[in-house]
Formats: structure tokens, C-alpha cells, sequence
């Protein structure tokens, strides 16, 4: 698909790309430096993008914003459990799952649910639940931690799964992102549960964060992205 795209757009992309970089230089220094105050800073970057491309979006004539809405609500969501995973696993990951949960609807403000979505979803979940409930390497101090997993996992999985049916059936730049970006984040999610379950160590902890960031970023920009694309001239 080719835009057309003005002086002010090209402005307005510039913008987004330096965003990601500072992003991605953010959780460099968090990676190397740590603190939580880093961190959140490192998020904010993300949830900026966000709310810019919902405000350009908001601008555009006969541009639907209902995915802007959704995919920024997401994203907001996400810096919360950013937050305050570290004082409390529970609260961050239901805050996360929120934010998978508003990332979904925006997919499905594109497409809505069809059968292959929920195939694709169903076969990621079923892995992941058959991971949760039998690896040995995991270890669960609670009971009710598995179960948080379990659900947490179903959400993403959704999510997962939604973004491939759509990238399948319309092989769009925005749909292209917005599959990477699920799976980046799919893939981070994973390598979170082993670091906090499995004991794995810095290895974990620095794939989690090496894909969580570019996953947001690559969601992030997709607001921009899917007004070009929806944009009426």
C-alpha cells in the first residue's frame, strides 16, 4: 500500500522514530543501571507515541480512531504494570492483562474475531497452558500464582492469535507490525514467566526486556501507521 504523506506527516514520523530510539537507549541504561524511576521514565516513551499518533488520528478527516483509542489505552496500561510488577507480580501482571485485553479490541476494530483468529489463539494457549501446568523447571510459591499465569497466558494468546488472522487474511503494513509486535511480546512474556518461575537468571531478564521494548514501540507506531492507511484524501 502506497501514502501519500505530507510535510507534516513526515514531521510527525520523525518524531516516532526518535521516540523509539530514546526508548530503546532508555532500556539500555535500565538494563546496565536499573531503578525503577528509569524505567517508568523508559515506558512513558511508549505511551507518548501513543497518545501523539491518538491526537493526529483525532485530527484526520473520516478516520476512524476507535484502534488509535483501544491501542493507546493498551499501551497505558502496559507502563502502569511496568511499574508495579516489581512490588507485586499479581497487580502488574492484571494490569498487563488489561492491556492485552484493549490491544485485542483494537485488532478487532480492523477485522472482527473469525475462526482462524481463534484456532491460532487456541494452539498458542494450549502450548502455553501444557508449559505452565507440567514443565518441572517451574516453581510456583502459591497455588493461586499458576492459575494468574493460566489466565494472563489465554489473554496474550488471544491477542497472539488475533494479530496473525488478521496479518493472514490482509497482508498489510499495519497488519505486519502489529504481528510483530504480538509476537515480540508473546515471546517476552515467556521469557518472563521462566525468569520469575524458573530461576533464569540474567539470560531471562534481559530477553524479556530486549523484546518487551520493541514490542511496544512497533505497537505503539502501528496508531500512526493505521491512520495512513485508513486516512481518506
Amino acid at each position: 500500500m502506497k501514502y501519500t504523506l505530507k510535510r507534516s506527516h513526515m514531521l510527525l514520523l520523525a518524531v516516532n522514530l526518535a521516540l523509539m530510539a530514546a526508548v530503546f537507549a532508555g532500556n539500555y541504561f535500565f538494563l546496565t543501571k536499573g531503578g525503577l524511576t528509569l524505567k517508568a521514565v523508559t515506558s512513558g516513551g511508549f505511551v507518548l507515541m501513543g497518545l501523539m499518533n491518538l491526537i493526529f488520528a483525532l485530527t484526520q478527516r473520516k478516520t476512524r480512531v476507535s484502534f488509535q483509542i483501544s491501542l493507546a489505552a493498551g499501551l497505558l496500561l502496559a507502563c502502569l504494570g511496568d511499574i508495579l510488577i516489581s512490588p507485586g507480580f499479581v497487580i502488574g501482571a492484571s494490569l498487563f492483562a488489561a492491556g492485552h485485553i484493549c490491544f485485542f479490541v483494537s485488532y478487532c476494530t480492523l477485522d472482527r474475531p473469525r475462526l482462524p483468529d481463534l484456532a491460532i489463539g487456541g494452539i498458542l494457549f494450549a502450548a502455553a497452558a501444557c508449559f505452565i501446568l507440567f514443565a518441572p523447571i517451574l516453581r510456583f510459591s502459591e497455588g493461586y500464582m499458576r492459575i494468574v499465569c493460566l489466565v494472563y497466558a489465554f489473554v496474550i494468546s488471544c491477542m497472539a492469535g488475533k494479530a496473525a488472522g488478521n496479518f493472514i487474511r490482509t497482508r498489510t503494513l499495519l497488519t505486519a507490525t502489529l504481528l510483530a509486535g504480538s509476537v515480540l511480546f508473546f515471546f517476552s512474556d515467556l521469557m518472563l514467566l521462566l525468569d520469575w518461575f524458573a530461576g533464569g537468571g540474567r539470560i531471562t531478564g534481559l530477553l524479556c526486556m530486549g523484546t518487551y521494548y520493541p514490542a511496544e514501540c512497533l505497537l505503539a507506531i502501528s496508531g500512526l501507521i493505521g491512520s495512513f492507511e485508513m486516512r481518506r484524501d
